[in-house]
């Protein structure tokens, strides 16, 4: 019969580095297609490097994607911003 006590929590630093790649994905489909890139890039790195148990450039890899990740989200909203007001000084939304 299996053990009905619940999984031991596993500490900090035996858990493997986030890649962040499903966030990466969707801001690259998004948000801003250059940068995305970069940071799908080092997300799959990081899952690489995990997979070989190389947990320091997996460490350096996952924080490297998740600048990558905020500098995506930033540079699209900040496009985002300027194209809406680009054309609402055009007049585009004008009746």
């Amino acid at each position: 019969m299996p053990d009905p006590s619940p999984p031991a929590e596993v500490p900090a630093a035996e858990r493997p580095p986030r890649a962040y790649l499903g966030w990466s994905l969707a801001a690259t489909v998004a948000c801003f297609l250059p940068l995305g890139l970069v940071a799908v890039y080092y997300g799959l790195r990081t899952n690489s490097a995990v997979l070989d148990g190389r947990t320091s450039e997996a460490a350096r890899d996952s924080r490297r994607a998740r600048r990558w990740l905020v500098a995506t989200i930033v540079v699209g909203l900040l496009v985002y911003l300027i194209l809406v007001g680009a054309f609402v000084m055009l007049g585009a939304f004008s009746s």
